[in-house]
């Protein structure tokens, strides 16, 4: 399965336009350390299109949008030093290059240097090779602090520094490395160093490991990972993995390149969130945590935006990889108790980025789908806060939220992104009403499903569209329906005025009725896909996007529409659905490209969704859309299961709406779905 997946699909992104986002990333499936090739300046390391590589990076990074930590760069090299990062890049030809997910092979032309690299969970064996009568040198390249000094013979070791805020000073990644061949010397430079040998070594195989607790737990995860293992050992133990884990699907489909695109999701869907898991000496799992800087045992998961990820990736890993979910809900419970609040964009520990609290998403669709043994009442702990208790810190809980609970709506003079915080906010009321009715918690879950109302305080009948609204009362004027910002984020009301998962019938009410609700819907796809800066002050990437892809007002490039399309079928309009769905993935997915940032594997997952004809259209309850599938026939093949669950357009059924357990119980059934 890994030879159908293109490592490069979205890598052809710069900061203005957005074809993915993504890195070629060599890894295990959701571990600790991922690794690519560097070819540019932090944060936009890799692009598919330029000439020259700075070698194998040790990466953290989920978007540039959140930038790298903890990170460091190899680059094998003969000659002199030129002071690292591009004066010491060679050129390469990345077609040439062998991009696997879990195996890397690049010609340095400059050098005469081939390098390859394969990963284990917390490290990589690396293999340079030579020309004849060189002086081989291998370099250790850091964006910021860091430590790198000669470790005895055969050995390298160091730090390399994370202190940004609010992250602890003392978080940092620490490695050990053991060369094949003794170094004869080591000299420390500005960027970092560079291991010396003797002329005429043809070969130095460098294994590595690192860990976020200190450099004896790096070599711990070095003997235990990497000691007595070659290069080929280690990659086909990656392959093995990863097959397994792509083997899960089996799809018939009627080209190649729909087959290469949905493999190629389906690993990206894989990587994110990473899991800071380490095995200490007595076998226990256990972290260093980046709230407090302290060690505790237990799983800890980290680098996932949940107002990204919520609607289509975990939903498809309680579906698809249960057993990876379950283990997930134990990472985050630990990020939940080490910080004090349910956690929104980890990266490592808590960043200040999107709005809403969607890990009420994530545990209201958790328990939806069956995953109940596990503490759910602390969970709920978390959750009532976020709905109770106004944060002011961005990085946690709900901005405005005395506001909204006084007002029923966020006001617009007061707070920004004001309108997509009410949309937000309601359904993330909607949300933690499950978990409080699943506890018994009843008077709770009343107040919350009546607060989950709250998205009509923001429709105004008049202009027929959701807007800003003051604190008086009063509608934010002028009305400007093409305005970017402002009381919404990344997307004006065309991107937001549909946003209403949890009450589709309810949305469909304010518009004026089933029919009316569509027709809006046809407005908003046959726009012109024309907008105004807005708030911004400048031409956003993810507005580029959506006029470039010229489906008018729908901006797939970014995740609030992507529930949008689904609401047809909902309304009665099933062949609106399926027509609009696979044009998305006919046009605005390809081989290479993804039609904006593929965040962490959502936007992946969306695709994934389309090949099966099912969508999450609400997460947080049991059900599925079931519509035309994209792809003829796919077959889910879970463990322990005596046979798959096989969707397709000959399986299809008219049923519109499906509940998870249906699914469930249909691998024990004779009939497929």
């Amino acid at each position: 399965m890994i030879s159908k997946v293109n490592l490069l699909q979205g890598t052809d992104s710069v900061h203005d336009l957005s074809k993915g986002n993504t890195l070629p990333i060599v890894a295990r499936p959701w571990g600790m350390h991922h690794w690519s090739l560097q070819t540019g300046a932090t944060p936009w390391v890799f692009n598919c299109r330029h000439t020259r590589v700075r070698g194998f990076r040790l990466t953290h990074q989920p978007s540039p949008w959140m930038q790298d930590y903890a990170c460091l760069t190899v680059l094998p090299f003969t000659g002199v030093d030129c002071g690292g990062g591009e004066q010491q890049a060679s050129s390469y030809f990345v077609e040439r290059s062998v991009l696997e997910p879990s195996y890397m092979q690049v010609d340095l032309l400059r050098y005469g240097v081939q390098m390859e690299m394969s990963p284990t969970e917390r490290g990589a064996i690396m293999a340079f090779d030579f020309p004849a009568d060189s002086a081989p040198r291998v370099g250790f390249y850091f964006d910021g602090e860091h430590r790198v000094r000669m470790d005895g013979d055969s050995r390298v070791a160091g730090c390399s520094r994370y202190s940004k805020d609010p992250i602890p000073d003392a978080y940092g990644l620490f490695f050990k490395g053991l060369c094949s061949v003794q170094p004869s010397g080591f000299k420390e430079t500005e960027w970092g160093g560079y291991l010396e040998f003797s002329k005429g070594v043809r070969r130095v195989e460098l294994r590595l490991c690192a860990s976020f607790i200190d450099e004896a737990q790096a070599a711990l995860d070095l003997k235990r990972e990497l000691e007595g293992k070659g290069l080929e050992t280690v990659r086909e133990e990656g392959a093995q993995v990863w097959n397994q884990l792509l083997g899960r699907f089996e799809i018939e489909a009627e080209t190649e390149a729909q087959e290469r695109i949905f493999y190629s999701c389906l690993y990206r869907c894989l990587l994110f969130p990473r899991f800071l898991d380490e095995i200490d000496s007595e076998g226990l799992i256990c972290h260093r945590s980046p709230y407090d800087g302290e060690l505790y045992e237990g799983s800890l998961c980290t680098d996932s935006g949940f107002w990204d990820v919520y609607r289509t990736l975990y939903p498809f890993l309680a579906l698809a990889y249960p057993e990876v979910l379950k283990r997930m809900i134990g990472g985050w419970m630990n990020a939940c108790r080490e910080s004090g609040w349910a956690p929104k964009w980890p990266s490592p520990g808590p960043r200040d980025c999107m709005i809403g609290t969607h890990f009420d998403v994530f545990v209201a669709d958790v328990i939806a789908k069956g995953f109940t043994d596990w503490d759910v009442e602390e969970a709920f702990s978390y959750l009532w806060k976020n709905a109770t208790v106004e944060s002011s810190d961005g990085c946690f809980g709900r901005d405005g939220l005395d506001a909204y609970d006084a007002l029923g709506y966020v006001p617009a003079d007061l707070f920004s992104k004001a309108t997509a915080c009410t949309l937000d906010y309601a359904y993330n009321d909607f949300c933690i009403g499950q978990v409080a009715r699943y506890l018994g918690e009843h008077e709770k879950a009343e107040r919350l499903l009546e607060r989950a109302r709250n998205y009509r305080n923001v429709f105004d009948p008049e202009v027929g569209m959701m807007r800003g609204r003051n604190a008086d009362g009063s509608w934010l004027s002028p009305f400007r329906p093409f305005e970017w910002g402002g009381s919404f984020i990344e997307g004006g009301t065309w991107q937001h005025s549909f946003n209403v998962p949890h009450d589709p019938d309810g949305l469909a009410e304010i518009f004026g009725g089933a029919d009316a609700l569509c027709a809006k819907l046809d407005e908003m796809l046959n726009q012109e896909p024309r907008f105004e800066a807005g708030s911004y002050g400048f031409e956003i990437h993810e507005a580029s996007e959506m006029a470039m892809a010229d489906f008018g007002q729908y901006a797939h490039s970014n995740q609030p529409v992507h529930g949008f399309l689904f609401l047809y079928a909902l309304m009665g309009q099933s062949a609106k659905t399926d027509y609009w769905v696979h044009r998305v993935c006919n046009e605005l997915y390809t081989v290479n490209d993804f039609p904006g940032d593929e965040d962490n594997g959502e936007m992946s997952a969306w695709y994934i969704w389309a090949c099966l004809g099912l969508f999450p259209y609400c997460p947080g309850t049991d059900e599925y859309l079931n519509f035309k599938p994209f792809i003829k026939r796919v077959r889910l093949h879970l463990p322990n299961e005596p046979k798959p669950l096989e969707f397709g357009q000959e399986a299809f059924l008219g049923a519109l709406r499906v509940r998870h357990q249906d699914l469930v119980e249909a691998l024990q059934a004779e009939e497929v779905f």
